[in-house]
């Protein structure tokens, strides 16, 4: 598996923000008194935070499921000390640079960002990061590839999508590029071309 150009996701491939994601949303959820489970936490963060809530009965866009998403936000804040980037990452994204195209496609905005420290070492070996605040639609839409590819003269059959959630595949699978599951992140089966069990695998 080789290809000119690699587009990253962030959270769940780049960043190891799992542990701290479900810390976050099971301390909100108990003390809501909102009953859960592992498996329905997890079927959510395959697709986004939010829908990990409504699965667990949660109403996001009332009043108190408002309430329950920023508490939420604001524990996930207290343990982001924690986040790590994963093992080996560093070291491969600096070799994929040197004879490769990089670009980060995450549904983070542009300033969560840039004020995430752990991501400062990474993001200048990427051409090209594309947040949610670049788009209107962000992912599982194809728009933030189009937006990319609008920007460089990458070719679809070049490039490979590498993400740990539903939302990336769908987003790679909707504009027709290959799309390969980062294993080391994700916490579910995703349809992918290729994948990864270790970031070894990613070769190039």
């Amino acid at each position: 598996m080789e290809f000119k150009n690699y587009i990253f996701d962030v959270d769940g491939t780049l960043l190891d923000t799992y542990s701290v994601a479900y810390r976050a949303k099971e301390k909100v959820l108990k003390e809501y008194n909102i009953p859960y489970t592992k498996e329905l936490i997890d079927l959510g963060f395959a697709s986004t935070s939010l829908k990990s809530l409504e699965l667990c009965g949660v109403d996001v866009a009332s009043n108190l499921g408002k309430e329950i998403v920023k508490k939420e936000n604001q524990y996930y804040n207290d343990f982001s000390k924690e986040i790590t980037i994963f093992p080996k990452m560093l070291d491969k994204i600096k070799q994929l640079h040197l004879n490769h195209n990089l670009a980060i496609i995450t549904s983070r905005t542009k300033e969560e960002v840039i004020n995430e420290p752990k991501l400062q070492p990474l993001l200048p070996y990427f051409d090209y990061i594309i947040t949610a605040s670049d788009v209107v639609n962000p992912k599982p839409n194809k728009e933030c590839l189009e937006k990319l590819f609008s920007l460089s003269n990458w070719e679809k059959q070049d490039t490979i999508f590498i993400g740990d959630s539903v939302n990336d595949s769908k987003c790679a699978y909707s504009y027709g590029i290959k799309f390969g599951l980062a294993g080391w992140g994700a916490v579910s089966e995703v349809k992918c071309d290729y994948y990864l069990k270790n970031i070894d695998e990613i070769t190039g």
